[in-house]
C-alpha cells in the first residue's frame, strides 16, 4: 500500500507531520520532494505564461526558421 505522509526533518530525524497509525519498527521508503523548487518551478511558470500572454508572434515561426537556415554564416 503507498501513502503520501508529509513529514519535517529535524534534528537528523524525519517527523510525521500527522498521525501515522503504523505498527512499532514498520520500513518504509522516503522520496524526498523539496517544496521550495516545485514552488520556484510553478511562480516561473505563471511568470512565464504572463510574459507570453503579452508577446504577439506576427510571423509565421516555421517562415522564420526556413529563412534562417537560408542565411549564409560567417
Amino acid at each position: 500500500m503507498t501513502r503520501v505522509i508529509k513529514a519535517i526533518y529535524e534534528k537528523g530525524v524525519f517527523r510525521p507531520l500527522e498521525k501515522v497509525s503504523l505498527p512499532e519498527k514498520t520500513e518504509a521508503e522516503v522520496i524526498i520532494k523539496e517544496k521550495l523548487i516545485e514552488e520556484n518551478i510553478e511562480k516561473l511558470s505563471k511568470e512565464v505564461d504572463e510574459i507570453l500572454k503579452e508577446v504577439r508572434i506576427e510571423e509565421d515561426p516555421l517562415e522564420v526558421l526556413l529563412e534562417m537556415r537560408r542565411r549564409p554564416w560567417d
